[in-house]
């Protein structure tokens, strides 16, 4: 194993566990968003360690809302939803902290691409 691999896959393990611990404290905490906090940690612990990567498949959270979108299903519209509102809340209060800068123009843009992707891009399942 060469030593930037080693440095690529430590640096995803470590990426994933902060966006992990970030997704549970988003549980209880309204303006962290939860599912893709979850779904950010799942991508950076598979890239690090075969093992995490099996450990965060085998989870239930896992099972319940990434596998879906990744085997193409989607999201229950109550999961969207949820999701949105919270993304949304803390992008919106980003926006109304920022003074009138060009960066408000991003945070719009990014706004907008959010809804695009959770109404208009990602299907919605009918199981809940």
């Amino acid at each position: 194993m060469d030593r930037p691999n080693a440095l690529k896959r430590g640096a995803s393990v470590v990426a994933g566990l902060i966006f992990f611990g970030m997704g549970t404290v988003g549980i209880f905490l309204p303006i962290l968003p939860t599912v893709p906090l979850y779904m950010l940690a799942g991508i950076c612990l598979a890239r690090g360690s075969a093992r995490l990567n099996a450990w965060f498949e085998s989870t239930g959270f896992y099972k319940e809302h990434a596998l879906p979108i990744r085997e193409g299903r989607g999201m229950t519209l109550r999961s969207k939803i949820t999701s949105f509102v919270a993304i949304t809340l803390f992008l919106g209060f980003g926006f109304y902290m920022m003074r009138n800068t060009p960066a408000k123009w991003i945070l719009i843009a990014v706004i907008v691409f959010h809804a695009w992707l959770f109404f208009l891009h990602l299907p919605t399942r009918e199981d809940a």
